[in-house]
């Protein structure tokens, strides 16, 4: 179950491009993908894994918004060709966009379902795997490991 709330909060951030259709304007990068809307996230995933009963609810809230989390910081690693360009990191502190100057993933092509599914869109995919495997994967053992020394 935390695996998969996990996978689900790394999703979470992008629900702001559906609003853009209702809106008229795009709303990608700005307050979901910022630290501020994380911590309320991370509050509120806590009061949710506390009425679950879980033995370890401020645990599982961090693991679950380290997922949420890590979607923004991957989001200002990418390449971002739609203006603004970033993430509005410090809402509501600050409107200000941010970017990284290193950039290690790809864009990604919206506007229909054929640039969705696009070679392009495919190949970033596979690019982001090669790269996000292995650290999940020195993770996950030094976590095991961890816990074998205990």
């Amino acid at each position: 179950m935390l695996l998969g709330a996990t996978l689900l909060a790394a999703l979470l951030p992008d629900l702001d491009l559906a609003i853009g259709p209702f809106a008229g304007r795009s709303y990608h990068h700005y307050f979901t993908h910022s630290l501020g809307f994380s911590v309320l996230f991370a509050g509120f995933t806590y009061l949710a894994m506390r009425r679950l009963g879980r033995v370890s609810p401020r645990r599982d809230a961090l693991v679950i918004a380290s997922g949420y989390l890590s979607h923004i910081l991957l989001d200002m690693l990418a390449k971002d060709t739609t203006p603004p360009f970033g993430v509005q990191l410090f809402w509501p502190l600050a409107d200000a966009f941010l970017i990284s100057p290193v950039t290690v993933f790809s864009d990604v092509w919206r506007g229909s379902l054929a640039l969705l599914f696009s070679l392009h869109n495919w190949l970033a995919m596979g690019r982001e795997i090669l790269l996000l495997v292995p650290v999940v994967g020195l993770l996950w053992w030094l976590r095991r490991r961890r816990a074998q020394l205990e």
